[in-house]
């Protein structure tokens, strides 16, 4: 029968984890932001064809 770790193991794991989600969480936020500023891009770019017919410059 398997040992069960003991508690701080189980507390060195639970601090992982903890530091873990918050990177995913902060990784997520970074990703909205991204796909936020990306998406403001493509509508400017939209924009400034339906004026004048140029695109907009990439940056």
């Amino acid at each position: 029968m398997k040992k069960l770790p003991d508690e701080s193991q189980l507390l060195e794991i639970l601090e992982i984890v903890k530091a873990a989600e918050a990177k995913a969480s902060e990784m997520y936020e970074v990703s909205k932001k991204l796909s936020h500023n990306t998406q403001i891009k493509a509508t400017k770019r939209e924009e400034a064809q339906q004026l004048n017919g140029e695109p907009f410059p990439d940056n």
